[in-house]
């Protein structure tokens, strides 16, 4: 059954910005007119502002600028319809949260998304720097049930499609580094990890965790990010509706995952990465372990292999590794 405060919020999002007799808003939840006070109450102390006037009803003039479950589930329709939203102030990490959720069982696809993460994580263990100060850090669940042949692109697809959205939204010029970190002007704007539990040969569960640098002042930053990173506040030069932001990447991911399934995104996803991708044409270094291949970066193979052409005319492809930009020789 939808949340009463998912329903009263879609109502005010489809009047946008007229009014919403009261009488209406109780039918709706099956309430009485009185209740529907109450419930704009509530919503009030979660951030929203709601102007009353006699004879018109209610009308919406203020929404929170921080993280808020029912805004998020009530703007996941069509595309997302099937999500679950679950908002959290404090967690150790998203991804653990996910996977903690779908070893209780519960259903899925959901999104889980937190003001703050304890111990939040990247690629390789680092740890992702993740205060509280508008940032979005959330992970999305699925559980697939197909051959680990069938996703093997998971991330690289996924981060076409989150790129791509950062873009509409934000006009921003979002690039990839491969394989799963996202660029603004050169500096990581977010970041993507991916973690799946496999039985015998099929993929049981898949969790795509995003740690997305929106709002935050980058002065306030660690000395030793405020070089290498940005966030989109910083590119734009304006604050971004986060709740909008959350739904929004929820719906494309839930188009992109069902690309995925029924295999269709094969036919677009090298046309698609080349667009994006931040090292095609450079010079860049590959670390493997004690192993350096360094070389011009060409895109990459159907199996999502970075692609190295090396200084003897022989090409490497790259499963997996650290790649760095090098300057372009003398």
């Amino acid at each position: 059954m939808t949340d009463k405060n998912v329903l009263i919020l879609r109502e005010f999002l489809a009047a946008e910005g007229d009014f919403v007799s009261g009488s209406e808003l109780a039918e709706l939840i099956g309430v009485s007119r009185v209740s529907v006070w109450s419930y704009l109450e509530k919503l009030k102390a979660k951030g929203f502002e709601f102007e009353a006037v006699r004879s018109k009803g209610y009308r919406l003039t203020q929404m929170p600028s921080e993280l808020n479950e029912a805004l998020i589930q009530s703007r996941l329709q069509h595309a997302a319809a099937d999500f679950q939203a679950i908002v959290l102030d404090e967690v150790d990490s998203t991804n653990s949260e996910a996977e903690r959720r779908i070893a209780n069982g519960d259903p899925t696809p959901f999104v889980v998304a937190s003001r703050l993460q304890t111990q939040g994580r990247g690629r390789l263990g680092r740890v992702w720097h993740s205060p509280q100060n508008g940032n979005l850090y959330a992970s999305f669940a699925f559980r697939p049930q197909v051959s680990p042949s069938q996703i093997s692109l998971f991330t690289l697809w996924m981060g076409i499609n989150i790129c791509e959205c950062i873009n509409s939204i934000c006009r921003t010029s979002c690039q990839i580094k491969w394989p799963n970190d996202l660029h603004v002007e050169g500096k990581k704007v977010a970041g993507i990890l991916t973690e799946a539990r496999m039985e015998a040969d099929l993929v049981l569960n898949v969790v795509l965790g995003i740690g997305l640098n929106v709002n935050s002042d980058a002065s306030t930053w660690p000395d030793e990010l405020k070089s290498i990173a940005t966030s989109l506040n910083q590119v734009a030069g304006e604050t971004f509706d986060i709740n909008k932001l959350v739904s929004t990447l929820t719906g494309r991911i839930a188009i992109a995952y069902r690309k995925l399934l029924d295999g269709s995104h094969k036919a677009e996803l090298k046309e698609r990465w080349a667009r994006y991708d931040s090292l095609l044409g450079k010079n860049v270094a590959l670390l493997q372990g004690d192993q350096r291949i360094s070389g011009i970066a060409s895109g990459i193979d159907s199996s999502g292999s970075l692609i190295i052409e090396r200084a003897d005319g022989s090409r490497y492809l790259a499963r997996a590794g650290e790649v760095t930009i090098e300057k372009q020789p003398l």
